[in-house]
């Protein structure tokens, strides 16, 4: 790391100021859980995403759960593995703890049977609020104002590219550096994902060590191979990560993402959002040095 990990127990003892506080249940595939209604359905598995900023309902699973929905529109949904056209129902009621949400959008997608998710929260269900997302404590905090604590954290600037969340990173491999903007995408469940685009334009990246071939499927059937890579270091946030595995996309899709980092990085981070201020607060956690 190139901060000194005496940093890790500063948090350890702090109080937050959070207005309301989120339990959550970090799922085997790094991704968020958080309980939640929509329109007063059976409780719902939603998973927080800061690389979404809509609430989705999975269609597959609104029968079992309950769900009530009046679809008003086809709209185009852009991803990783390009556009698709989904159904969208405006003006739902979203129960997430304690507080009912009123007039929100709610985008209808199909997922897979295998699918667990019954469907995700966006960044911006919170876009005027403080957000800390607390891995250890399994809490998400959400709160008006920034805790007296936030300056003990590295602060990086957000970046929002199609209306989400970016920061600056730089992958290195000796004295070559590859300098690109990483979604902070909760959604992912892997470390770091670099799309084909920005593969093919950094050249430096293709010098990786390879150690496997991963295989994703998007949401349209869309099968994406990727080799999948050792990084020997990775700035984030002003902290340095060793020997980390990447996936380099390989497969050419219609996507304009540049890269993402994916739950199974985020979660060695005590990690703080303030979207109005596009400011992100980052602190290792105890999960820093655990395996990839």
């Amino acid at each position: 790391m190139k901060k000194t990990l005496i940093l890790l127990f500063f948090f350890l003892a702090t109080i937050s100021n959070a207005q309301e506080v989120i339990p959550f249940k970090l799922g085997d595939d790094n991704r968020i859980y958080i309980k939640g209604l929509i329109n007063q359905s059976d409780t719902l598995n939603l998973v927080f995403d800061l690389g979404a900023n809509i609430t989705v309902i999975n269609k597959t699973k609104m029968e079992a759960k309950n769900v009530n929905i009046k679809f008003d529109t086809l709209v185009f949904n852009g991803g990783g593995n390009g556009a698709s056209k989904e159904s969208r129902s405006f003006n739902n009621l979203v129960t997430i703890g304690k507080q009912v949400y009123t007039g929100k959008d709610v985008l209808g997608i199909s997922y897979p049977e295998s699918e667990i998710l019954d469907g995700l929260i966006g960044w911006n269900f919170f876009e005027d609020k403080i957000v800390e997302i607390d891995f250890e404590s399994k809490e998400l905090l959400v709160s008006d104002n920034l805790p007296d604590y936030y300056v003990r954290y590295s602060k990086t600037k957000l970046k929002f590219i199609s209306g989400l969340p970016y920061i600056k990173t730089i992958l290195s491999k000796g004295k070559k550096k590859v300098k690109i903007w990483s979604m902070l995408d909760s959604g992912y469940n892997s470390t770091l994902k670099v799309y084909y685009n920005t593969v093919i334009e950094n050249k430096p990246l293709s010098e990786y060590q390879i150690i496997g071939e991963s295989t994703g499927f998007g949401t349209d059937g869309t099968v994406v191979k990727s080799d999948y890579v050792l990084i020997p270091r990775i700035e984030i946030g002003g902290f340095e990560i060793y020997n980390m595995p990447a996936d380099l996309v390989k497969t050419k899709v219609d996507s304009n993402i540049p890269a993402l980092f994916g739950g199974n990085l985020l979660k060695r981070f005590h990690i703080i959002l303030d979207f109005k201020n596009k400011e992100v607060y980052l602190m290792p956690n105890r999960n820093i040095n655990s395996e990839f």
